[in-house]
């Protein structure tokens, strides 16, 4: 491919992220890829950056439209490569999210390993949600736990759910997304990343799809928005089994205490445990 189309936008950490979320839900638009970069000289305010590629002008332009970006032309570059260009790898505890391009940078002795290409807008590890679970699941796997049946609940691009394959060989593994293109995402990044036997996706909003009736698991991990965290907080206890713990993340630091309210009325005992970036990190335990 020659040339493809960039939308871009400058704004806050969260309007940013809400305006990456918007596209990747866009029919009629659908991005090669959707990443946000935080600028490397801050402003008073507009520090983020959302830059969506599309592979016409006018798949732009309909994006413009719900996002007031600003389209160019990105001539002569492969787009994966100009998308990868911006993402460093990432360590957290054992993990090391990694693009193709940083393959060759992965640390003598990494044990886990996760190669994530960006596209669409499922994530790529670089966001501090994604990171601080990995940080607390790696915690707890060196604590001693080790769960025999775990559910990425909303998974994304798959990453924690490849990060519990490759950490916790021969469990049972759920991944479910509202989107059906995250399955796609999830399914090919399991593949890539030797570990698509493990794990079982499939499309679901909440706990609605029948592969979910009836199951219970030793981990979940909620890595959504605030709002649907809350609202998802009873069904999330009742599929958690007794000594079970939940990592919940996508939540503002300022919203932490009120989720953490709500899982706690739910049954849960509930520790906050890491902020990154803005973003608080929560483990939830069922007694």
């Amino acid at each position: 491919m020659t040339q493809v189309w960039k939308l871009s936008l400058d704004g806050e950490e969260t309007d940013i992220y809400e305006a990456a979320e918007t596209l990747g839900f866009l029919d009629d638009s659908e991005a090669l890829a959707i990443t946000v970069f935080e600028k490397e000289v801050k402003t008073a305010a507009l520090n983020f950056v959302l830059e969506a590629l599309y592979e016409t002008e006018a798949e732009a332009k309909t994006a413009q439209a719900i996002i007031p970006g600003i389209i160019s032309a990105v001539e002569d570059q492969d787009w994966v490569t100009l998308t990868q260009s911006g993402l460093p790898p990432v360590a957290a505890g054992r993990f090391f999210v990694h693009g193709s391009h940083d393959k060759d940078t992965i640390p003598s002795g990494t044990e886990y390993p996760i190669l994530i290409d960006a596209g669409m807008a499922f994530g790529t590890g670089h966001h501090g949600t994604t990171k601080g679970c990995l940080v607390i699941f790696d915690n707890l796997l060196l604590d001693g736990n080790a769960p025999s049946s775990v559910l990425d609940l909303g998974c994304g691009a798959g990453i924690l759910a490849i990060a519990a394959a490759k950490a916790l060989p021969n469990i049972d593994i759920y991944a479910s997304d509202i989107d059906p293109d995250a399955i796609e995402v999830t399914e090919a990044n399991a593949k890539i990343n030797a570990v698509g036997d493990s794990i079982s996706a499939f499309q679901a909003d909440g706990f609605s799809s029948a592969n979910l009736k009836g199951q219970s698991f030793d981990l979940i991990f909620a890595n959504i928005l605030a709002g649907p965290l809350m609202g998802l907080a009873p069904e999330i206890f009742q599929a958690t089994k007794p000594k079970g713990r939940v990592i919940l993340s996508g939540i503002l630091a300022e919203q932490a205490e009120t989720v953490a309210t709500t899982f706690s009325k739910a049954g849960f005992q509930v520790t906050p445990k890491i902020t990154l970036e803005g973003w608080t990190s929560l483990l939830a335990f069922k007694p």
